[in-house]
């Protein structure tokens, strides 16, 4: 398992994530799941992710804040992060990838909902892919 990308996933809504975390996992990635931000942070320091995904709108906190803490941390700092949200322009269809703003530091982010396929191709490019 050691050649296994890791991702940390925090998304709130729990079926959403259970799905999201199957399909990873057929695809080769070793996910751990989180429902609030607090615990993803927790989970991002102890497990040193290839990639954070991360909604935005989580019930304790942005996903931009935990993202924000997690860079200030020496684990953090160098972290891939890939925000999916429904907050992105609703012009922003399931194929757009674009970019939002945190502390200065510019994210990829995916529209929900998005395609299965764009996620892994997204992910891909930016870990490369599940077991090398």
């Amino acid at each position: 398992m050691a050649d296994t990308k890791k991702i940390v996933l925090i998304e709130d809504d729990r079926a959403s994530s259970r799905l999201m975390a199957t399909f990873l996992e057929k695809n080769g990635y070793h996910v751990f799941e989180s429902h609030e931000a607090r615990f993803g942070i927790e989970l991002t320091l102890k497990e040193k992710p290839d990639l954070l995904i991360a909604d935005i709108l989580l019930p304790d906190m942005k996903g931009s804040d935990a993202v924000k803490e997690l860079k200030m941390s020496a684990t953090g700092k160098d972290l891939k992060v890939l925000f999916l949200t429904s907050l992105l322009n609703k012009k922003a269809g399931p194929e757009t990838l674009t970019n939002l703003t945190v502390e200065g530091l510019q994210y990829p982010a995916l529209a929900k909902p998005f395609k299965a396929d764009k996620l892994i191709e997204v992910i891909d490019n930016l870990i490369g892919e599940g077991k090398n």
